[in-house]
């Protein structure tokens, strides 16, 4: 089996976490950069899980974004970066309201 045939094999059997009602519950939490009241839109940690040929990450691994930090993020170029130019930990977020809203 050649390399790229087996890489294939290993990334499509990768599932990835999908929660449409706990997506609704993130956008709904203020802005995590910038702490508006209401975020709108739910990022995905580019980092927070292994890429694999086109899939987001998980939905545990979201984050509430108001629209233009959204924007700021991606236009970034370097997603860490961002992160810490805010001061905020994506991960830390991530990790607690995902823990609250499964053991709800």
């Amino acid at each position: 089996m050649t390399l790229i045939k087996l890489l294939t094999s290993m990334i499509s059997k990768i599932k990835r976490l999908r929660d449409k009602r706990y997506l609704v519950h993130v956008r709904q939490q203020a802005c995590l950069a910038c702490r508006r009241p209401w975020a709108g839109d739910a990022h995905h940690i580019m980092f927070a899980e292994p890429a694999a040929m086109s899939m987001k990450v998980s939905d545990n691994w979201v984050v509430p974004l108001c629209r233009n930090c959204h924007h700021d993020l991606h236009m970034a170029g370097n997603e860490k970066h961002f992160w810490e130019a805010v001061d905020r930990d994506p991960i830390a977020w991530a990790t607690s309201q995902w823990k609250e809203w499964s053991n709800a």
